[in-house]
C-alpha cells in the first residue's frame, strides 16, 4: 500500500500543470497540421524522384531568394518533423542538394532540432497524460526503466541520436513519455544529429550528378549503398557516451572503494 501511494504522489508531483483545454488546442493543432499534410499528399512529394523533377526550378528560387528559400526550408523541414511525417532523409538530402554540405547540414540540423522539441514537449504536455498513467501504473519494468533514463538524460538521448536507424518521431515521444528534462534532451539532440545530417547533406551536395548519371528507380539503392560505410561508423561513435559513462563510473568506484 505505501508503494503504490508513494507511486502515485510521484505521478501526481510530475503530472504537467497546465490547463486541460491548451493541451487540447496542442493535441487539436498537430492533427489539423497532419492531416492537412496527408489532404496534400506531402509525404508522396517528398522523394528523390520528386526532386529531380523539380530541381531546375526550386535552384532558380534558391538563387533568386537565397534567404527567403532557406528559411522556408527550415520552416517545412520543421513541420515535417514535428507532425511526423516521413521523409527525414530526403528532406536532408534536398538541403544538400539545394544550399551546400555546410549550409544545408546547418540548416537541417536547426530544424530537426526545434522539430524534435516542438514534438517532445507536445509528448511531454499533451499527448502522454492518461496513456503514461495507464502503462506506469501497470509495469515495474517500465517504471524502473523510466528511473534509469532520468539518471541519466543526456547520454541516453544523445546515444539514440547517433544512432542513424533510431526513428526520429520514437525518440521524441519517448523523451516526452518518460519526461526527460529539457535542457539535456535538447542538448543531447542538436549534438547527436550533427554527424549524420551532415553526411547526408554532402551527399545530398552532390546528388545532380547522379540525377545526371543514374536511373531514377535505382538511385536511392546507390546512395544506401554508399552510405553503408559511413553509416557503420555512426553505429561506433553512438556507443561512445556509453562507454565515457561506464568509464567514469568506474574510476568514481575505484575512488570510493580507496577512501
Amino acid at each position: 500500500m505505501v508503494s503504490i501511494t508513494t507511486s502515485q504522489a510521484r505521478e501526481e508531483a510530475h503530472a504537467p500543470k497546465g490547463p486541460t483545454w491548451a493541451r487540447m488546442i496542442v493535441i487539436a493543432a498537430l492533427l489539423t497540421a497532419l492531416a492537412t499534410a496527408i489532404w496534400f499528399g506531402l509525404a508522396d512529394k517528398l522523394s528523390l524522384d520528386e526532386l529531380r523533377l523539380q530541381r531546375g526550378g526550386l535552384l532558380a528560387f534558391v538563387h533568386a531568394h537565397p534567404a527567403e528559400s532557406l528559411a522556408l526550408y527550415i520552416l517545412l523541414y520543421t513541420g515535417i518533423v514535428t507532425v511526423s511525417v516521413p521523409g527525414a532523409l530526403v528532406m536532408t538530402l534536398s538541403g544538400g542538394f539545394l544550399f551546400g554540405a555546410v549550409e544545408g547540414g546547418a540548416a537541417a540540423v536547426s530544424a530537426v532540432t526545434i522539430g524534435s522539441v516542438l514534438m517532445y514537449l507536445a509528448a511531454h504536455t499533451a499527448l502522454g497524460d492518461s496513456l503514461r498513467a495507464w502503462i506506469m501504473g501497470r509495469s515495474a519494468l517500465l517504471m524502473r526503466l523510466e528511473a534509469e533514463v532520468k539518471r541519466h538524460p543526456f547520454t541516453n538521448t544523445l546515444t539514440l541520436r547517433l544512432i542513424p536507424a533510431a526513428p526520429i518521431v520514437l525518440v521524441n515521444l519517448a523523451a516526452g513519455f518518460v519526461r526527460i528534462p529539457l535542457l539535456p534532451y535538447a542538448l543531447a539532440t542538436v549534438i547527436g544529429v550533427i554527424p549524420s545530417t551532415f553526411l547526408y547533406a554532402s551527399v545530398g551536395a552532390g546528388l545532380d550528378h547522379l540525377f545526371c548519371t543514374i536511373q531514377p528507380d535505382a538511385l536511392m539503392s546507390v546512395i544506401r549503398t554508399e552510405l553503408v560505410g559511413p553509416v557503420a561508423g555512426l553505429f561506433g561513435l553512438a556507443a561512445v557516451p556509453l562507454a565515457v559513462r561506464w568509464w567514469t563510473g568506474r574510476r568514481v568506484a575505484q575512488r570510493h572503494a580507496v577512501q
